[in-house]
């Protein structure tokens, strides 16, 4: 068994070592400008990545699931209209019980499954390569101090902000502004289609 796991882990080993020397290498010459731009380059592109991969990565069963839970939520749904209201709702549950209680958790599983393909694991592995290049020893090497910002407050406070820490602010000004693009960008087709 250990034999097995050891040649699946290899490929996928030396797949993310070799990604990391690209990554590396694509984004050293972005380090002129500090770690903190360079690690809003990374998150802005892996939202980038991220929404248009949600856009074309559908399975054929995650559709099939999302007709067949439409389909019994519609026959249940009928069965609510019945003239007598008791028998209504009795086949309403005798649908939930038999059909569409499956339907709905087969559906939201695949769901659930897509979205942590197509978004939770892409940002997941750029988490680790951000936590693993732009530790703190690393930035002291590279940079010549151990945090990303250091903001003083007054004389006597100051705040560092690790690398993580400015990741997951990053993510969030990219969400926002990847959302401010969309519709910027919307509403400038709208005006050229008209």
């Amino acid at each position: 068994m250990y034999d097995f796991m050891d040649r699946v882990w290899d490929p996928i080993e030396v797949f993310l070592t070799n990604t990391v020397v690209f990554l590396d290498a694509l984004f050293s010459p972005l380090e002129t400008f500090g770690p903190g731009f360079v690690i809003f380059v990374l998150a802005f592109l892996v939202v980038v990545f991220t929404r248009i991969l949600a856009q074309f990565y559908v399975t054929k069963r995650y559709i099939l699931l999302e007709k067949q839970y439409h389909h019994w939520q519609g026959v249940r749904e009928e069965a609510l209209k019945h003239p007598d209201r008791e028998k209504g709702k009795a086949l309403a549950k005798n649908i939930d019980q038999a059909e569409l209680n499956k339907a709905y958790y087969d559906y939201f599983f695949e769901g659930l499954l897509k979205h942590f393909i197509v978004n939770v694991l892409p940002i997941l592995l750029v988490v680790s390569y951000v936590t693993t290049v732009y530790k703190p020893a690393n930035l002291l090497e590279r940079f010549g101090k151990q945090w990303v910002f250091s903001l003083s407050f007054g004389s006597s406070s100051t705040v560092n902000v690790s690398s993580m820490l400015w990741f997951v602010v990053c993510i969030l000004l990219s969400y926002i502004i990847f959302a401010i693009l969309k519709k910027v960008i919307k509403k400038l087709y709208a005006k050229k289609s008209v």
